[in-house]
């Protein structure tokens, strides 16, 4: 062989080498996984007057919730560290998925999906990637990860279930959710997680529907909403799901379609912003707080 033809092939071989070895450093290299802050990282408590919430209604002995309804103001901070020790009383979820509209606009995707982690001011709290992995591939959209640095939606959430369930992971999935319902999005999230609430799945896996309900209402306007809506969550299949008069209901029909007219609520708090804070009688945003089992 000519010696010019071998030195080049020698350093072709050489450099060849080098760029394989490159590459596989970049792919050894670990996701650069995002790190999202919360309220208590942060140490930001906005919230009115302290509160101790009397219970509408404590689940019976046996009552076993795979799925509940919370709201994401943390102006309801004492309601939601109650509802979440009355969850933590009846069972440890292994992970949340949790149902959050996208508030600001700011979603690239259908829905937005995250493999990152939050700093709950108590530790982190991971997601599980794997399962994100899984939806992402079943809702046909990438990873939406610059969501969570500002979704309260998901956020609000997160000190409490380091809290109370240290060792869980999250799924959080957030989309568009105003008015008026997008069927075909709520029908796809329903499908795409619906293995996940299986028999086997609901005792692993508990569905967290982030909501707050009636918006921007009198006193009276937020009561007559509220009926409605009360009506839907306690009469499974005697009152429509897009009755309930909420900033989420693709949740609303998620929760539906899982429960296959086979719920059994359990209200434990109903209150507004007024009756926390004092403030805003004209502008009043009202708050569920609920668990549900099958019957």
């Amino acid at each position: 062989m000519n010696k010019t033809v071998f030195l080049r092939q020698g350093i072709f071989l050489v450099l060849l080498l080098i760029s394989c070895a490159r590459n596989a450093e970049k792919f050894a290299e670990p996701e650069k996984v995002p790190v999202y802050h919360t309220w208590n990282s942060l140490k930001e408590r906005e919230y009115g007057v302290q509160v101790s919430p009397e219970p509408l209604e404590i689940p019976p002995n046996g009552f076993f919730p795979w799925a509940g309804i919370a709201s994401h103001h943390i102006l309801s901070h004492d309601y939601l560290d109650a509802w979440f020790f009355h969850l933590a009383e009846m069972r440890k979820p292994k992970r949340f998925y949790i149902l959050s509209p996208s508030h600001y606009g700011i979603s690239l995707e259908l829905f937005s999906l995250t493999t990152g982690s939050w700093e709950s001011g108590f530790g982190t709290v991971k997601s599980d990637s794997a399962k994100v992995y899984k939806l992402a591939e079943l809702l046909e959209v990438d990873l939406d990860p610059g969501v969570f640095h500002v979704e309260h939606g998901i956020s609000t959430f997160i000190p409490y279930i380091k809290k109370y369930f240290p060792d869980a992971s999250v799924v959080a999935i957030a989309y568009e959710a105003e008015p008026p319902v997008n069927i075909p999005l709520s029908r796809r999230l329903a499908e795409a997680i619906e293995n996940e609430f299986d028999e086997e799945g609901k005792t692993e896996n508990f569905l967290l529907i982030s909501v707050d309900f009636s918006h921007h209402g009198s006193l009276e306007q937020t009561n007559i909403r509220d009926n409605y809506s009360e009506q839907y969550l306690r009469n499974t299949g005697d009152i429509s799901w897009n009755m309930a008069g909420c900033d989420n209901r693709p949740g609303m029909y998620v929760l539906d379609r899982l429960s296959r007219n086979n719920r059994r609520a359990s209200i434990l708090y109903h209150t507004n912003s007024w009756e926390i804070s004092k403030q805003g009688m004209d502008d009043i945003t009202s708050y569920f707080f609920a668990y549900f089992s099958d019957i």
